[in-house]
Formats: structure tokens, sequence, C-alpha cells
């Protein structure tokens, strides 16, 4: 029985060495690999493959992380190109274009006005950029009317800008910002009224009224039709104004109406820009304008000023008017509507005068010497051999012959000149 004892006990003693020296075994196997993990983890992730029910599990995951390592490899993302960011700009804003050094004595257009009236200062200094001769600048306000408390006093700042720079022609385009407003008074004077109209009219009298006292030559854009029915019939109104306070020959009025409108004559925000491109004119609200919008009003308008200033002829050549032998054959320097009798100036006319004579009393002008209709003209002799002159006249009928006087002398020549007068009958 000791015997048997023993040997259980040896056996016993031996399985419990044999489980020690496995488990340092496997301790020193999974210090080793450790190690090893950890000096891989330095050089780069590890990657464990494993394949069946235990695809994905990391023995080593503890030790990694004790020694720094990370987890599962993953895959390189391939690196972004970056893009640069997309500039945008609203769309009744104009991009950048080149202009044109101007001349230090250019001429100035002077635009005035609303939002809209600044789209069309932006428009007129794209399109004159290149003419050095003549520049834009704009007083306007985006929000602001004739109507309203912090309505500018429009007349004075344009007298003023008129008096202290060399002012060509004046350009309004303005009423966008009046819709719905009432001017101030007790009661206040309500939108659309017959009272509120004649006060909008007195503003609009009052503004071209100072710009004709300085001679200087209007152009008045007016407003576009809308998407909004009621729009229209506040802006129709206000056209109407801006028209009646036209009837001045140095004020011209853009009706632009017609060109905003699609060909069976509704609204359309497309259209054709400047360049006969079909696109957007419109904004969202149906009632601005985008920058090809503004481009296409700022033509119309650019068109009228050069008809009053002769295509800018007048600013193109310095010293002109020094210069009596000097004819400018390349532009205008007055208007096309210039009085035929006094110029410009209203000056007294001399009644007494040849001219006032010929085209106000209709009396003829005195024969001249030499010309076709003076009825002093002596007979023209006509030169002819004695043979042609009866192959002349024998064709002639013989009342007209009797009708006829003629007398004829030959020369030594043998040439015979036959002078005809009417006869006696």
């Amino acid at each position: 029985m000791r015997v048997q004892t023993r040997q259980r006990e040896g056996k016993g003693t031996r399985a419990a060495s044999l489980r020690v020296v496995v488990s340092l075994g496997l301790a020193l196997v999974a210090c080793s690999a450790g190690i090893s993990a950890a000096q891989d983890a330095q050089r780069g992730e590890i990657v464990v493959a494993q394949n069946g029910p235990f695809r994905g599990f990391n023995p080593f995951a503890p030790l990694q992380r004790l020694f720094g390592g990370g987890g599962e490899k993953r895959r390189k993302q391939p690196q972004k190109t970056q893009q640069k960011p997309r500039v945008s700009r609203p769309a009744g804003a104009p991009p950048k274009f080149d202009v044109l050094e101007k001349d230090p004595n250019a001429g100035l257009i002077l635009v005035v006005g609303d939002r809209m009236a600044r789209g069309v200062a932006d428009g007129l200094k794209y399109t004159l950029a290149q003419k050095p001769q003549i520049r834009v600048e704009a007083i306007t306000e985006d929000k602001e009317g004739f109507v309203g408390e912090g309505s500018p006093d429009w007349a004075t700042q344009v007298v003023s800008r008129i008096r202290g720079a060399d002012v060509q022609a004046v350009v309004v385009m303005i009423g966008r910002q009046d819709l719905g407003k009432s001017f101030s008074g007790e009661p206040p004077v309500e939108f659309m009224t017959a009272e509120w109209l004649e006060s909008y009219r007195r503003k609009v009298d009052g503004l071209v009224r100072v710009v004709r006292q300085e001679k200087k030559p209007l152009v008045w854009a007016g407003l576009p039709p809308t998407g909004d029915e009621l729009v229209n019939a506040d802006f129709t109104q206000l056209n109407s104004i801006f028209q009646g306070a036209s009837e001045d020959r140095r004020v011209r009025y853009v009706d632009i109406w017609d060109i905003f409108l699609a060909e069976d004559g509704s609204f359309s925000s497309y259209g054709p820009d400047v360049d006969g491109k079909n696109t957007r004119l419109r904004t969202n609200d149906k009632i601005d304008f985008t920058w090809a919008g503004y481009r296409k009003v700022a033509f119309f308008v650019e068109r009228e000023l050069s008809r009053l200033l002769g295509g800018y002829g007048g600013l193109a050549f310095e010293g002109v008017e020094d210069d009596p032998n000097f004819i400018v054959l390349t532009g205008r320097t007055t208007s096309p509507e210039a009085l035929l009798l006094g110029g410009e100036d209203e000056e007294e006319i001399n009644s007494a005068s040849r001219t006032y004579r010929f085209f106000v009393k209709g009396e003829p002008l005195p024969p001249m010497q030499g010309r076709v209709d003076d009825p002093r003209m002596p007979a023209v002799a006509v030169s002819a051999p004695a043979a042609a002159v009866e192959e002349v006249f024998a064709p002639t009928s013989a009342d007209l012959r009797e009708s006829l006087s003629s007398t004829a002398s030959q020369d030594a020549q043998g040439r015979v000149s036959v002078t005809v007068r009417p006869g006696s009958q």
C-alpha cells in the first residue's frame, strides 16, 4: 500500500512539475510573442490571419495594447485632392472685369436711385469699361426711394455732385422700394391713393427740374414687369408718372416693359441677354434682376446716352471747340433734338433774318445767278450741223413746232447754231 501510495505521489509530483514546465513554456512563448509584437508594433501594425469561427480574434491584443500596439490594420484611404472652394456671387452682382484707365478729365455719368439703379450703374461701368473718356458714378441707396422717413433728398445730392464734377448726364431708376410705403403726415398719406400719387409726382418733377436747371440731359429708366399682378399694377402707375415727367426734349424715358416679357406677352424670368443668348434675367422673387438682367437694362440706357451725347464724340475730342477749322465727323457734340433756330440756348430770334423769313414765313430765297432755279438764266445756244437740225425737229408735231420759235445761224465751218424759245402763242 505504501509503495502504491508513493507511486501515486510520484506521478502527481511529476504531473505537477510537467504542468509547471508547460505553463512556464507557454509564458515564455507568450512573453516572446509579446516582445515581438511590441517590436512589430513599433515598426507597424500587426496583421493576424485566422480562419474558422475565431476569425477576427487576436489573442495578443492585450499585449499589443500594453506595449503600444494597435488593433487590426486599417486600410489606407486614398488622399482626396483638395478642391478650391467655388466662389459664388449674388445674382445681381457684377463679375470682375478689366477697366481701362480713365482720363483725368473724363466726363461723368451719374446714376441715381435704389438697388436697381446700382445694378444699372454696374452694367454701365461694364459697358463703358474700355472708354477712357467717360466714367460712371452711383448715388444710390439700396432700400430707399422717394417715400419714407429715411428717404434721401435726391435733388440736393444730385445738384451738389453736378456742381462739383464734370457731369455729362444723369440716369435715374427708382420706385422699387416705394411699394406699400406712406408719405408722412397727420394722418399719413396712404399708398396709391390720389393724394399719394400727386405727392409722388411732385417728388419726381422736383428731381427732373433741378437736373434740367443745371442744363444736363436726363435718362429715366422705367420699372419692369414682374411675376406679381398687384406689383405690376403699382409699377404701371409709377411708370406713367415717370413718363409724364419726360416730356422735356432733354429728358428720355426708357421703357423696358416689353423687352422683359415673353413672346406671348406673359412674364418670364428668362429671355435673351445682350448677346442674344437665352438666360435667366430675373431673380427668384421675380422682381429684381440677375447680372444678365442688369446688363440688358444698362444696354438700353447706354443707347439713349449715346444719342444724347453723340456717341461720346464730344468727350473724345478735347480742345475741338478751340479750333474753328476742326470739323468733327465721328460723332455729334450736340443732341439731335437741338433747335434749328437758336441751338441749345433759347435766345431771341431775329425775325428780319433771311433764315427766319425762309423757315417761318415761307418766303423764297433770292435767286442766285447761275443756279438752276434762276429765272434770269440766259437761253442756251446749241451748236449742231445744219443737216442735224432738221432731223431733230422732224419728229416734232406741227402744233409743237408752231408754238416754238427758233433762229439759226451758220458759222464759217458750216455748223448751225439754233436757239429755241417759246413762241408767241
